[in-house]
């Protein structure tokens, strides 16, 4: 009997003992598959092959060689070629105001009259005395060639005649300063006076602007200084107006702004119509430089990277990367110096997503038909 018990203990713990080491040897992969079953090789590659042979549709754009110039955008405001507010350098009462609010007029066209009344007497008494006294100077100048009179006596009639000539030209220079001329061509404002008020020197009478040309004035940053100088051609545009008006730099302050870092320049346009007013907010567009053969392309469509930047070019129906180098920025463009050139086609959407040598499909061609 106890036989049977030892033999049966001995079977169970040999049972456990193979069980274990069984389990041991699994977990040390023994007994798993060194070779894997030839459909996994398959699978693996599969993803590979799938994305060879993707399709990624996108849109290219032909490359097109052209004129491009450079130019910054700054903020300027519109100012008058002249301005001046007309007043008058003597007092006087206003009997007569000549112009209309609001008129265009012309250099030495009369504005406001003052009262010359008393100037015009006194002008007619010197008349009188410039031809009595004239006539005493030639009568004594015959007498003084027959020695009838001295020297002496002929000098003191000719020079009362001379005092008299210059009173008079007094006079007259003081009854011209009565009547107020425009002193230049230009639009009048509002009046500021009325007849029969009377005018002290100095006081505004109505205000005088020429407005063509017209002037933009502007200031650009320090580093283009150098750029943008006299003869520069700039375009500018008004607030709520969509034509662009083009002027040129006449003038430029001779020291850059030591709290701004910015010069101060002013240019010129031609605005026969008035249609430009001064004192209007203008966006200055700054002629920098001019290219003749550039090629600009869509900012989004160039990748940077380590070291450089890229783009794509559709080569028989596949993406190829090709390095770029860029020049001047714009808005929504750059500027490509180097890497691309006229007629190669450029893919601009689903840069995301390629990769050097993948299938592309082009949905349309920008400047080279679909």
């Amino acid at each position: 009997m106890k036989k049977k018990s030892r033999t049966r203990i001995l079977s169970i713990f040999l049972a456990v003992l193979i069980v274990g080491g069984g389990l041991v040897l699994y977990r040390l992969g023994i007994f798993s598959q060194k070779n894997p079953e030839p459909g996994a090789s398959q699978a693996a590659a599969k993803p590979t092959a799938m994305l060879s042979a993707r399709t990624i549709p996108a849109k290219g754009l032909l490359i097109q060689s052209g004129a491009v110039r450079d130019a910054i955008s700054v903020n300027g405001s519109t100012t008058a070629n002249e301005v001046v507010m007309v007043s008058s350098e003597v007092p006087g009462k206003i009997t007569k105001i000549f112009f209309q609010e609001g008129s265009f007029v012309k250099r030495g066209a009369p504005l406001v009259q003052l009262d010359v009344d008393e100037l015009k007497a006194q002008r007619d008494r010197l008349v009188v005395r410039q031809q009595l006294t004239r006539s005493i100077a030639e009568r004594l100048q015959g007498l003084y060639r027959k020695e009838g009179v001295s020297l002496q006596e002929y000098e003191i009639a000719r020079a009362e005649a001379d005092q008299v000539d210059a009173e008079l030209a007094l006079i007259d220079v003081q009854i011209d300063k009565r009547t107020i001329r425009a002193p230049f061509d230009g639009l009048l404002g509002l009046r500021q006076v009325s007849e029969g008020s009377y005018l002290g020197p100095g006081t505004t009478i109505v205000s005088l602007v020429n407005v063509n040309p017209i002037n933009v004035e502007f200031s650009v940053p320090e580093r283009y200084v150098r750029v943008a100088d006299k003869g520069t051609r700039v375009s500018f545009q008004l607030d709520g107006v969509s034509k662009a008006y083009e002027a040129v730099v006449i003038a430029k302050e001779p020291n850059v702004d030591a709290t701004t870092r910015t010069l101060r320049l002013k240019a010129s346009a031609p605005n026969p119509g008035g249609q430009i007013l001064p004192g209007a907010f203008a966006n200055v567009q700054v002629s920098l430089r001019f290219f003749d053969n550039a090629i600009m392309v869509p900012t989004q469509s160039v990748i940077p990277e380590l070291g450089g930047r890229k783009v794509f070019v559709y080569r028989d129906g596949k993406a190829v990367s090709v390095q770029v180098e860029t020049g001047i920025r714009q808005e929504e463009e750059i500027q490509i110096l180097s890497g691309l050139q006229a007629g190669d086609t450029l893919i601009i959407t689903g840069m995301l997503q390629l990769q050097g040598g993948m299938n592309v499909s082009l949905t349309e061609v920008i400047g080279g038909g679909s």
